[in-house]
Formats: structure tokens, C-alpha cells, sequence
């Protein structure tokens, strides 16, 4: 492209933005005005209101009760007792949620450390995750169904019918890789009714965002039928200043699913769900460390490219005295990305990382039915077939001339199979309609068998070919305890103790320690609380507070320059709260508050140091009362919206959001610190209605006071420390149509 063609592109792109600028604040003062006058008419209408007598009825105030899976079966979410923030879909469209890091500002205590686009997003729930590994502490599940690592961080949050994210160990019920917590993506099933949306959007940076569902019967009350589809591009906000390039973090995401459900009879539910995912992105945003900027000055550009899929078919069967559910998937998923590894505008270090990943899944259960009285039961079992595929290639482009090496390249290729089963169940029996005792228990059986090989071309290390086999079994029982008593109808009590558990495997990205073996990391939940309704269930307020001891901590290390391992080292304590709130004071008024608070240290932790060159230990670093990396002190969120009525049920929308992140350190020595931050969003629409059809025009603004922070951070005192700054400021249109 020409300097004269680019110049003209970018004054086009700066004319549309100011246009959208223009818009937002033209926009944000009428709906101000509307909301100044409707607050000042607001007693008159009301006084009006009594007058005549007009009957204003109490649903049209209090909070919806949400029906929740959290425990593999249909409850209040009021009534169970764990820490769960849950989002229905008319929540996650309203906060504009499209992916794992915009779920986490609405959630206490969940964090993501985001890596690049919409692939590597990794969350972690109460401080606790684990980097560069296959066992990943948080899962993530979409329609009952186990995401791996690099397909659990992943997934874009389209058409979705609620989002439950759960807090502290939920192993009993979901397996050996939930120790911090897990989060449940329910997916919008099709049924009697005909009904789709379609949406466009555009935005800062040339993003496009494209997504339509349609669902309804094929035969009523028998077979039914649903397909959605996203679609998104980006130049990306990353500029690679040395090569002059604008789109070094571009994005070209594609993915959709398909629902086939079948009711042969009231009793049967069968589902077939299908999903294809498709990525395709630039990669390489990091800067010095220092500088939370977007301009990056980088030799070589890398990229990213994720495929996706999976299936699953799902049988539910109510009978007279039990439930039988069955849930047999399999997933697929290629993920290949390269990098400039130095990140610098000097040709030193590249990197190479491929993943192949199969994994085929049963789950198979029988519980008390929906109206089973005050005993119900869930017994069942699991098993997982697993194959993880991976290759590497660290590419030294000068060698290491200080010490006589030329330049060469490392090959690594490992696989990892693994077979898991596990059997569990979980009980409640409530007294007197007030006192709920719960007890679970879970037998966790896990067969790791490995096989790697390095090559080193040419030889100059003296290694030449390695390769390396070996296998490992993890067994784990997991039980749960939890006692919950209603005081009221609206105010409930609770207590618990569950065991936590991230299962062992073995190294596979380094060539000094391929293959060496790491064991199982074990904890203790200790959690209480509180969960209320007032005012009529105007107001729902829930708090927990939790304590977790942890041992045999798994933890990632640099040993060298370039040289990392995962080990057990380290004991810690997590301990903190989480207050949720949402309010609904008069008609069309929504608040939604929560705060998070999270104190967690290092009890025991000692790391040898080694000499570069020689390999030899020269003394140890005592991280002892050190805060765990990438664990906020705090994350809060604090989100006022107004749906002002007009004619025809046609509404005006406004949003206004504040959130929140406490300080937290990348590194073990508490040296690398990211300080608090704070993003302010809102968004101001359109809700129109005609007959059975509708639309919404929003216009809508992300960390609207261009706020700079860095989203993850990673090096070594030898080669320097990268990080890579956060989104910065954008603006946007949607537009959607509904039938």
C-alpha cells in the first residue's frame, strides 16, 4: 500500500471514528436529559399512579429467580450452597459480554491472563491457576461437556441462555481439574417456538462482529432444530513500529453450532450439539515492560491459528422414581503459533508451538427426580480417553556467541495420553424444611503415559537426538461437605469443606527436563455464607468468605535465560470474600454491584539458583510471605442501567459501568507489579418493537478514559521482562433485529 493510499485510509478511519464520537455524546446527552426528566417527573407519575389506583405488580420489581445446574440438577440458585456468579442472557447481552475476559469484570475473584486474542485467555478463580499446563485448575464446560486448556479458554460467549461461574473446589461433582473453581456455559436450546436474531457491529480499529440464530420445530412438541453463527475481525491495537505495520495482533474469527433435540415422549430429551471454531490471528503484542503501550518494535510478526470442534449427544430421561442423564462427546482441536520469542527488533530467538488434541468423554448419572422431596441423590460416573500432542522448536538465530555456540535449532515432540475414570455421587437431606446436610465423595483415577523426543541441529549441545518415556497414575478421593439452614424464605445460612485437586502429568516444552514428572496438587476449601433477598426481592445480596490451604503447589519456573520447569515446590493460603449484589428499585432501574477481596501467600517455598553456563547450584531464593502471581487484591464491578419506556413497549437503553483491579505481581519475587486499575464502559440504545419483530441500535464505549494496564507480563532478568498492554479505548455501533 502507498504512503498516499495509507494516509487516505487512515484519515477515512479517523473521519468514521470521530463520526461515532460525535454519535456516543450526542447520544449520551439526550438519554441524560430523558433520565433528568423522567427522575424529576418520577414522583408526580407515581403519585398519579396511587391515585388512580393503577396496580403495579411486585414481578414487575423484584429479581427473577435463576435456575441454576450448579449441582447437576434444576435449583434456586438462592438455595445452593456455594459461592456462584450466574448470568442469564439477557444480562450477558446488556454488559455486552463476548469472551472469557469481559466475563471476568462481572465476577468477584475471577481473573483472566490474557496472552494474545480471543485463544489465549486463561482464567483464574480465587488466585489459583497454573501456566503451561495440561491440567488446567479452572474448568470450563459448555453444555456439560469438559473443555481442555487451549479449547477451554476460548470459546466466544454467543447465544447463550445463562453463564454459572462456581468458586472453589468442584471436584466431587466435575473431576480433578476444577481445584480453583469451574464455569459453566449453557448454550440456548430450540423448542416450540420459531424465533432467531441477527447482529452487526462496528467498531475503533476496523472490528467487525457478526453473529445470527434462528431455532424452532421441525415437528412440534417432537423435533426441534437450532444453528448460530459468529463472526469477528480486527486490525488489532498493536502497532510494530521497526516494520511500520498497524495489524500485528489482527483477527479472523469464525465459529457456530448446531442442536438437533429430540422428545420421542414427554419423558425422553435427546440432544445432538455440534460446534466448529476457527481463528485466525496475528500474534506478537509485547512491549519493555515498563511502558503499557501498543507500539511494539518486533523483527518478526508471528501468528495464531486455532481449529476447533466437537460433538456431543445428550439423553435425559425422567422416570417415576429417578433421572438418568448421558453425555458422550468427543473434541478435536489444532493450535499452531509462532513468535518472535525476544521480542525485539533484533533476530535472536523465535518459537514455534503446536498442539494436536483428542479427547472423547462419557458421562453417565442417575439422580432423584425434579419433585423427590426433601432426600436427593446423584450417583454416577466418567471416563476420558485423551491424547495431547506437542511440538516445539526453539529457533536460535545467533546462537550464544559469549559461550562458542552457533546458531541452532531445538526440536521437541511429545505426546501425552491420558485415560481417566472416576465414579462419584452426592447427597442432601433436608430437616424441616430449614436444614439441608449435603455430603459428596468422588473416586479420581488418572493414567498419564508419556513419550518425548529432542533434537538438536546441528549437534553443538552434544545432545543429538533424546528421547524419553515414561507413565504415572494419580488417585484421589475428593468429598464434599456442606450444611446450608433457611432463617427465612428469603435468607439463607451455609457452610462447607471440599477437597481440591489439579492432577500431575509431565513436562514437555523444555529439552533439560522433557519428560521429568510432576505430582498432584491437593487443597482444603473452608467457605461460608450468606444469601438474602429484601425488600420484596428488590434487592438480592449473597457474601462468602473462603480460607484454602494448598500443598504440594504446582508452580512454573524459569531456571535459566530461556529454561522453564513445572515442579511441586510450594504450600500457600488463599483466603478472602466475595459480596454480589443487584438491586431493582423502581421500574426499569437495575443496579448490579460485587467486590472480591483476596489475600494469597507463599507459606513454604524455596527455588534453587543455578549457573547459567554450568548448570551448577549457587544458593536459593526463599519466596516465603511472597503474594502469588497474577492474584488481584481486589476486583470490583459496578454497573446503573435504565430502560426508559415509551410507546409500544419501545424502550430507551442506558448503561454506565465501573470496574475495578487491585494490585498483583507477575512474578514470585514480587518485583514485577501491575498497580490498580480502573475501566469505565457504557452503552446507550434503542429497543424498538413491532408485532412479534424487533430491534436494538446501541452505540457503546469500552475504558472510555483510554486507561493503560497490562493484561499479562512474562521474562527473566538475563533477556528482560515483556508485558502487553490492555485494550485501550474503543468506541462501537450494534445494531440487531429480533423475531
Amino acid at each position: 500500500m502507498t504512503d498516499q493510499k495509507l494516509s487516505y485510509e487512515n484519515q477515512k478511519r479517523g473521519n468514521i471514528m470521530r463520526q461515532l464520537r460525535r454519535g456516543f455524546l450526542l447520544g449520551a446527552a439526550m438519554v441524560a436529559m430523558t433520565l433528568v426528566l423522567n427522575l424529576f417527573s418520577m414522583p408526580v407519575a407515581l403519585a398519579e399512579e396511587e391515585r388512580a389506583k393503577q396496580e403495579v405488580t411486585q414481578k414487575e420489581y423484584e429479581v427473577e429467580t435463576m435456575t441454576v445446574t450448579a449441582q447437576k440438577r434444576e435449583e434456586n440458585i438462592q438455595e445452593v450452597p456455594m459461592s456462584i456468579t450466574a448470568l442469564s442472557e439477557i444480562q450477558i447481552e446488556d454488559a455486552g459480554i463476548k469472551d472469557m475476559e469481559d466475563l471476568a469484570y462481572y465476577t468477584p475473584n475471577l481473573h483472566i491472563k490474557k496472552l494474545g486474542s480471543h485463544v489465549e485467555q486463561y482464567p483464574i478463580i480465587r488466585g489459583m491457576y497454573m501456566n503451561m499446563n495440561p491440567n488446567p485448575m479452572v474448568g470450563v464446560f459448555m453444555d456439560g461437556v469438559a473443555y481442555s486448556r487451549f479449547m477451554a479458554y476460548s470459546p466466544d460467549l454467543y447465544d447463550i441462555e445463562r453463564i454459572e461461574v462456581l468458586k472453589g473446589p468442584q471436584g466431587t461433582l466435575f473431576g480433578r481439574n476444577t481445584e480453583a473453581g469451574a464455569i459453566r456455559i449453557i448454550t440456548k436450546k430450540p423448542g416450540n417456538q420459531w424465533e432467531g436474531k441477527a447482529s452487526a457491529g462496528y467498531g475503533s480499529y476496523d472490528s467487525q462482529d457478526y453473529s445470527a440464530a434462528v431455532r424452532g420445530p421441525l415437528i412440534k412438541d417432537r423435533l426441534f432444530f437450532g444453528i448460530s453463527g459468529k463472526k469477528y475481525l480486527s486490525d488489532g491495537y498493536y502497532e510494530n513500529d521497526y516494520l511500520g505495520t498497524d495489524d500485528i495482533e489482527d483477527m479472523d474469527d469464525m465459529s457456530g453450532r448446531a442442536t438437533l433435540r429430540w422428545t420421542p415422549t414427554n419423558a425422553w430429551d435427546i440432544i445432538l450439539n455440534a460446534n466448529a471454531d476457527r481463528y485466525d490471528d496475528g500474534n506478537g503484542g509485547w512491549a519493555p515492560f515498563e511502558e503499557h503501550t501498543h507500539h511494539v518494535n518486533l523483527d518478526y510478526e508471528g501468528e495464531l491459528a486455532n481449529d476447533l470442534n466437537g460433538q456431543s449427544l445428550s439423553l435425559d430421561y425422567e422416570g417415576g422414581w429417578f433421572r438418568f442423564t448421558s453425555i458422550t462427546a468427543n473434541r478435536d482441536v489444532d493450535y499452531d503459533m509462532d513468535y518472535d520469542m525476544d521480542c525485539t527488533q533484533v533476530d535472536k530467538w523465535r518459537n514455534y508451538y503446536g498442539l494436536d488434541q483428542e479427547q472423547w468423554s462419557q458421562e453417565v448419572r442417575l439422580a432423584s427426580p425434579k419433585d423427590s422431596g426433601p432426600f436427593k441423590w446423584l450417583i454416577g460416573g466418567y471416563y476420558l480417553d485423551e491424547d495431547f500432542d506437542t511440538d516445539c522448536i526453539y529457533d536460535w538465530r545467533q546462537g550464544f556467541p559469549a559461550w562458542g555456540i552457533p546458531p541452532y535449532k531445538t526440536a521437541l515432540k511429545s505426546e501425552v495420553d491420558t485415560e481417566n475414570y472416576a465414579f462419584f455421587g452426592q447427597a442432601t437431606y433436608t430437616l424441616w424444611e430449614k436444614l439441608g446436610l449435603t455430603a459428596g465423595l468422588r473416586y479420581d483415577h488418572d493414567k498419564k503415559e508419556f513419550s518425548g523426543t529432542q533434537f538438536d541441529t546441528p549437534d553443538v549441545m552434544g545432545a543429538g537426538v533424546t528421547s524419553v518415556k515414561s507413565d504415572k497414575t494419580f488417585t484421589e478421593w475428593l468429598p464434599k461437605f456442606a450444611v446450608d439452614y433457611h432463617f427465612t424464605q428469603d435468607f439463607m445460612g451455609y457452610a462447607s469443606i471440599s477437597k481440591g485437586y489439579t492432577s500431575g502429568s509431565f513436562n514437555t516444552v523444555d529439552a533439560s527436563v522433557l519428560g521429568v514428572p510432576y505430582d498432584a496438587e491437593y487443597s482444603w476449601n473452608y467457605e461460608a455464607g450468606l444469601k438474602s433477598g429484601w425488600l420484596d426481592n428488590r434487592l438480592i445480596l449473597n457474601l462468602a468468605a473462603f480460607y484454602i490451604d494448598c500443598k504440594d503447589k504446582q508452580v512454573f519456573l524459569h531456571t535459566g535465560a530461556m529454561n522453564t520447569i513445572i515442579k511441586n515446590a510450594a504450600e500457600a493460603t488463599h483466603l478472602g470474600f466475595e459480596i454480589e449484589a443487584l438491586a431493582r428499585p423502581v421500574r426499569g432501574l437495575e443496579i448490579v454491584g460485587g467486590f472480591g477481596y483476596l489475600d494469597a501467600e507463599f507459606d513454604e517455598f524455596t527455588d534453587p539458583i543455578y549457573d547459567p553456563v554450568t548448570g551448577a547450584k549457587t544458593g536459593e531464593k526463599n519466596y516465603k510471605d511472597k503474594e502469588l502471581t497474577f492474584a488481584p487484591e481486589y476486583s470490583y464491578n459496578l454497573a446503573v442501567q435504565y430502560r426508559y419506556p415509551l410507546f409500544n413497549s419501545n424502550t430507551l437503553f442506558s448503561r454506565l459501568e465501573l470496574q475495578g483491579v487491585g494490585d498483583f505481581y507477575y512474578d514470585f519475587e514480587n518485583e514485577k507489579k501491575e498497580s490498580s486499575y480502573e475501566i469505565v464502559n457504557a452503552k446507550l440504545g434503542y429497543e424498538g418493537e413491532y408485532k412479534s419483530y424487533g430491534f436494538d441500535l446501541y452505540l457503546w464505549a469500552k475504558n472510555i478514559f483510554d486507561k493503560e494496564y497490562s493484561t499479562s507480563a512474562w521474562g527473566t532478568d538475563q533477556m528482560g521482562w515483556f508485558a502487553r498492554a490492555g485494550d485501550p479505548q474503543t468506541f462501537g455501533v450494534t445494531l440487531t433485529a429480533r423475531f
